[in-house]
């Protein structure tokens, strides 16, 4: 079964295709297998902010930097 890092990275790829909602699905993935993994928070808020959803955006921000101070 692949890990959450598996699932970052293909949502990575997603959003540099401009891919949001299937990035945003494969961050999920990421953070259902790992919660404390800050850059998936990071990551998928950048995605949701791309996609006009700034409430999600901001949680996710949040999230980002409860977990590591690096995204504050």
């Amino acid at each position: 079964m692949p890990d959450a890092s598996f699932y970052f990275e293909q949502a990575f790829n997603y959003k540099k295709v401009d891919d949001y909602e299937n990035a945003i699905q494969d961050y999920d993935r990421a953070i259902q297998l790992d919660p404390s993994y800050a850059s998936a928070y990071n990551d998928r808020g950048r995605a949701y902010y791309n996609l006009g959803k700034y409430a999600e955006a901001d949680a996710d921000k949040a999230k980002a930097c409860s977990l590591d101070k690096q995204y504050c």
